[in-house]
């Protein structure tokens, strides 16, 4: 999804605007992703690489290992966070979200959309949307501003493997719900959750991020 006009979100709105858009993707698309997975299997082919070599060569051998090490050590803080991702993805399923326009105006109706690719056979018995901004200082986050809850008209029910389960949503915020805003010392961020609720299984949720603007940005 792309995103324009940066500066309307602060002095600093860019360093926001490239998060927001990233973490819309899934994991195996994402450019953070991808550069951890790809340290990784370096890391590993190098200690792999060193570790074979090790009779012939010791210390070459010894500076692959020292190197594939240290490109493990980098890779895993980046890994261990979408760990639950893919752990959610083998239970239940990939699920794609998306918006109809490139950013959420305040009073003007936006549209949510949600793509369930699933596993394996699941039975759906409730969805529920909520949008929310919060206050945050610098990066810690604050006291909420503004919680609405986005009524879903819920379709579908039993959904088999491989089938794919669709939901839209329409919602629009209200005329006093505050824009998003960043800069380095406050910030106001918004976002947008899906839960979904299956029979014999604990819920599934997710959150987005999700840039607001203010009601006369066309």
């Amino acid at each position: 999804m792309p995103f324009d006009d940066a500066d309307r979100l602060g002095p600093k709105g860019h360093v926001y605007v490239e998060p927001v858009r990233d973490q819309w993707r899934a994991p195996l698309e994402r450019g953070s992703a991808r550069r951890a997975i790809l340290t990784a299997f370096l890391g590993v082919a190098l200690i792999v690489f060193g570790v074979a070599g090790a009779f012939v060569a010791n210390g070459e051998s010894v500076f692959l290992v020292a190197i594939g090490a240290l490109a493990l050590v980098t890779a895993v803080p980046e890994l261990r966070p979408l760990r639950p991702e893919f752990e959610e993805a083998r239970r239940i399923g990939w699920v794609e979200p998306a918006l109809d326009d490139t950013h959420v105006s305040i009073g003007e109706p936006a549209i949510f959309r949600a793509v369930l690719h699933a596993r394996r056979t699941l039975s759906l018995q409730n969805a529920a949307v909520v949008t929310e901004a919060r206050q945050y200082s610098g990066s810690k986050p604050g006291d909420v501003l503004v919680t609405q809850p986005v009524p879903v008209s819920l379709t579908g029910g039993a959904i088999r493997a491989g089938e794919d389960w669709r939901q839209s949503v329409t919602f629009r915020l209200p005329s006093s719900a505050p824009p998003s805003y960043y800069d380095s010392v406050s910030s106001v961020r918004w976002t947008i959750t899906l839960e979904l609720t299956f029979a014999n299984e604990p819920p599934w949720r997710r959150t987005w991020p999700m840039l607001v603007f203010p009601a006369d940005v066309v």
